[in-house]
């Protein structure tokens, strides 16, 4: 830029050499020079004053493969024109737009959305067109770069705009008919106890221990009294509680890498049971062996009726990632003593070890209701042996209809 002011001298040196020499034309091309690099020097400076960009979204989440509209606009809020502008919004590679090839951009992961053309005083360009992720993630719409010049392009100007437009793209969601499960009964029979849902945090009473009890269920006080233990009766409950547990481990190795589809279709296989259990009026809760993108807290909602409970688990799901905090079944021990008595537990999982499929079973023993939903042809159902089980596997690349 210093370069291209110094030819700015070349204006008053013509004209000293003119005036000196006796030469008007040699003075009178002097001052052509300098009236004209003066204004092209002001109209670059002022160029992007009162010039904005702006973006959005017609939907801030979607689910993988739909389509939302984005909107798009730059304004000129000045008599000054721009002669020509040269607008690059990037966006993250995940996202398709119809109809357009986008160049790679610099920063890793992001391509360029491209306008060229001019934008005269006062106006004010708008572009729409529709966008879609093909994988479920978080992305973003922005930072843009806009470039432009004065009208002989002498002093060309880059401005940055760092705004960015989050944009959530949720998990496949498939009908549970669709992946080969009953219609009347998704989940099968069950070998739980509690076909009453009880409120743990309402006390009706007490009875006499019966063999099978829970631990938990035991009220050690009353038992001191009464010289024979004593289980606590709880009240009915409104409300069923039901939470997806979902196993992000696909391989028994974490230096193993993962297997992204089998990950894939778990995650989406969760978020389909979330669905189908929040139109059935169950407080859904969520449980996973990760922790959300930049967060060392692992994924953990409490089940809930919510109305945005749903979005929630989605926007959870949507950016769930392969790296673990641990084993599922470790999580569960851990959780145990939060579990709503009563609940119905369904497992997701491409890979179940041996630790959790005795959790499982423990938990069914304690009197919960439970389900695992294999994910892969890599489980020895064996194992999942007095468990009800339903093994979904390859039938997600037969359905391609999203809830």
């Amino acid at each position: 830029m210093v370069f291209r002011d110094l030819w700015l001298l070349a204006g008053p040196i013509l004209i000293g050499v003119g005036a000196g020499t006796g030469q008007p034309m040699v003075t009178g091309i002097g001052v052509v020079v300098l009236i004209v690099g003066a204004i092209s020097r002001l109209w670059a400076r002022y160029i992007f004053r009162r010039v904005s960009v702006r973006s959005s979204l017609g939907e801030a989440r979607a689910f993988q493969g739909e389509q939302v509209e984005l909107r798009f606009e730059i304004e000129n809020r000045k008599p000054l024109p721009l002669p020509w502008f040269d607008l690059r919004v990037a966006i993250s590679e995940e996202l398709e737009i119809e109809g357009e090839e986008l160049p790679a951009a610099s920063a890793p992961g992001l391509n360029w959305l491209t306008r060229r053309g001019a934008l005269g005083w006062y106006e004010r360009r708008r572009w729409r067109m529709q966008v879609g992720a093909r994988e479920r993630g978080q992305f973003q719409i922005g930072p843009s770069q806009l470039h432009s010049a004065d009208i002989l392009g002498i002093f060309p100007r880059h401005r940055e705009a760092p705004e960015i437009t989050s944009f959530i793209a949720y998990p496949r969601v498939f009908a549970l008919d669709d992946l080969g499960f009953p219609a009347d009964r998704p989940l099968g029979d069950s070998k739980g106890r509690n076909r009453i849902f009880e409120d743990p945090l309402r006390i009706a009473g007490l009875r006499d221990y019966e063999p099978g009890d829970p631990l938990r269920r035991i009220d050690w006080k009353a038992t001191a009294r009464h010289g024979e233990l004593q289980s606590r009766v709880y009240e009915p409950s409104a409300v069923q509680h039901l939470y997806v547990l979902l196993n992000i481990d696909t391989l028994e190795h974490s230096w193993e890498g993962y297997l992204k589809d089998d990950l894939e279709r778990t995650v989406s296989m969760a978020a389909s049971l979330a669905v189908w259990a929040t139109g059935r009026r169950y407080a859904v809760g969520l449980l996973a062996n990760g922790s959300l993108p930049n967060s060392d807290r692992p994924i953990r909602l409490p089940p809930s009726r919510a109305r945005t409970q749903l979005p929630r688990i989605l926007e959870t799901l949507a950016v769930v990632q392969p790296l673990t905090m641990g084993d599922l079944a470790g999580r569960l021990r851990r959780e145990a003593s939060r579990l709503p008595l009563g609940s119905t537990l369904i497992l997701a999982a491409a890979f179940i070890p041996d630790e959790l499929a005795e959790a499982m079973r423990r938990l069914q023993d304690e009197g919960y209701r439970v389900a695992v939903v294999v994910t892969s042809d890599r489980v020895d159902l064996d194992k999942l042996t007095g468990l009800p089980v339903r093994v979904t596997g390859r039938r997600f690349e037969a359905s391609e209809v999203l809830v």
